[in-house]
């Protein structure tokens, strides 16, 4: 008993110290991206493979991403303009139309009729 205990405070301590360094210069976004499938999964977490990201998640089924950056160093904006430079479109920011016509038909989704700044 005394082990489980032990066991259960550490994990409650190295827990909440994760926790508080996540929480530093961190922020988390999450918001729809439009996709259909595997791949674009892969190209949507790949175009967020820069400098301040510190991970990006995209649900296939949900359509939501989740992104973890460092304000210090990235932006909402400029994480919205990214996966749009990509060819897919956010709540936020209209795909860039080159790169949505590149992608593969599978990766083409149905559009919603947004103007691109």
């Amino acid at each position: 008993m005394k082990n489980i205990k032990t066991i259960l405070i550490l994990l409650a301590f190295f827990g909440g110290m994760s926790q508080a360094v996540m929480a530093g210069d961190s922020d988390t976004l999450r918001f729809k991206v439009n996709g259909n499938c595997e791949m674009c999964k892969e190209r949507i977490e790949e175009a967020l493979d820069v400098r301040g990201i510190k991970s990006a998640d995209w649900n296939v089924e949900t359509k939501m991403i989740t992104v973890v950056y460092d304000r210090k160093k990235i932006n909402e904006e400029k994480i919205h303009r990214l996966i749009a430079a990509a060819g897919y479109e956010t709540e936020k920011q209209a795909a860039d139309e080159e790169a949505y016509r590149k992608l593969p038909g599978c990766c083409q989704y149905t559009r919603e009729k947004k103007e691109a700044p």
